[in-house]
């Protein structure tokens, strides 16, 4: 019987040093990210969120229900990176799969729960095509901001950035002759510009 009390002695003590320190990693998440947050708001491309864990990060991630928060945090960094930058003839390809990356990161945030972050991501999305559009795209892209520009009202009508800009790309629409057709919004009242970038609430 000692063998055997043994053992158990041995494996309660690793189930309570395991214990240990996931509860560590776990008090980890909201202090990397608000000091995340605060690099960001500053130096956005420096930011990074996922603290340093004793075990897998996905272990404590998973249990605080954090990785929608990490998600949308990483698709404004990649957004921040990328909405400035315009295509030569020697870096084309790459501009453009890096962009189209950035949008598929914020589509994907847009589908999460939350319609505060889900509109921010669709304003984001349309501020990337509103800017390909502005810059002679093509309409397809002028109708692609505009459908973001809508479903980030829709998902949060306090959206004041999506109502201004979706109300300033039919007001250029307009100016160039493009009917907006089905896409046209209405109604919608002043708002103010800066479809921000800036990173959301927290989750944890």
């Amino acid at each position: 019987m000692r063998p055997l009390r043994i053992l158990v002695v041995l494996a309660l003590i690793a189930v309570a040093a395991f214990l240990a320190l996931l509860a560590a990693d776990v008090r980890a998440w909201p202090a990397s990210f608000a000091r995340g947050d605060s690099v960001y708001n500053v130096v956005p491309l420096a930011a990074h969120w996922a603290p340093s864990t004793r075990l897998s990060p996905g272990l404590s991630r998973k249990l605080l229900g954090v990785q929608d928060d990490l998600a949308a945090r990483k698709a404004l960094q990649e957004y921040r990176a990328n909405v400035g930058v315009r295509p030569r003839l020697d870096n084309a390809v790459q501009v453009a799969g890096a962009r189209a990356s950035a949008e598929r990161e914020l589509a994907r945030v847009a589908r999460t729960p939350g319609a505060a972050r889900a509109s921010q991501a669709e304003t984001l999305i349309g501020v990337m095509a509103f800017g390909d559009f502005s810059q002679g795209g093509q309409q397809g892209q002028a109708e692609q901001a505009v459908s973001a520009f809508q479903s980030a009202v829709k998902l949060d009508p306090s959206n004041v950035d999506a109502k201004y800009d979706l109300e300033l790309l039919l007001v250029q629409l307009i100016a160039r002759g493009v009917s907006p057709g089905s896409q046209a919004g209405a109604g919608f009242g002043p708002g103010h510009h800066g479809a921000a970038g800036g990173v959301g609430g927290h989750g944890y």
